[in-house]
């Protein structure tokens, strides 16, 4: 799956939480109404994407992973890399090139 996709369903649930906390914070207000309907459309948009036909499982599947994780993790992950010094974060890259190619983190450690 493309990161484009990752990063739009990423943006989208971002923006769903976003919504949601301006519901929790203003109850009953004008502005409320209007934040939940926006969270009905992005959750939607998260739906109509995963159960689109014209992609195979294994992309569909990827979505939905994508869909059931913390999106406020990847924005952790980037503070905490911005923190890194440059020799830190190039030898984390490499170990994320190792994960992506699919060796387990326990076999990289070793």
């Amino acid at each position: 799956m493309g990161s484009s996709v990752v990063s739009c369903i990423h943006h989208l649930k971002l923006a769903d939480e976003y919504a949601k906390d301006f519901v929790r914070a203003n109850p009953g207000t004008r502005g409320s109404a209007i934040f939940a309907n926006y969270s009905l459309k992005l959750n939607w948009i998260l739906r109509d994407v995963v159960t689109y036909p014209h992609f195979d499982d294994e992309v569909r599947e990827g979505m939905r992973k994508e869909i059931a994780s913390d999106a406020f993790s990847y924005d952790s992950l980037t503070e905490k890399i911005a923190l890194l010094n440059p020799d830190q974060r190039e030898e984390l890259d490499g170990l994320l090139d190792d994960i992506l190619r699919g060796k387990t983190i326990e076999v990289i450690i070793k």
